[in-house]
Parts: C-alpha cells; structure tokens; sequence
C-alpha cells in the first residue's frame, strides 16, 4: 500500500513489513519439532542400536 501524499509512508510501512516478517520467521524457528514414534522396537532398532540406550536407559540390551 503505497501513499503518495505522505513521503514517509512508504518508509515506515517497509519496516513495519519487514518487522512482521522477522517475527513470523523467528516464531518458526523457536518452535520445537515433532518427537519421532516408533511402533515397534525392530522400528527403532532399525533407525540405530545405540538410540535404545538413550531412550529405554543405560541396560538396554539390542
């Protein structure tokens, strides 16, 4: 949206816009990701050995 009769119009609303804009994108990127479900422990076995260890504790024998 442009004005003609204001000359800093134009001005603010490109900061204002790229202020917007900075905002959104950091809000996406401080959101966490979705945890991964594995159905099954072959499921997980798959992914890696060693991710059994890390999730069902030190004992965890694959």
């Amino acid at each position: 949206m442009l004005n003609a009769t204001n000359p800093f119009a134009n001005y603010t609303l490109a900061i204002t816009a790229q202020y917007d804009e900075t905002r959104t994108g950091i809000e996406e990127a401080s959101k966490k990701p979705s945890r991964k479900i594995y159905r099954t422990m072959d499921a997980l076995l798959e992914e890696c050995v060693f991710l059994g260890a890390t999730r069902f504790g030190n004992n965890f024998i694959a």
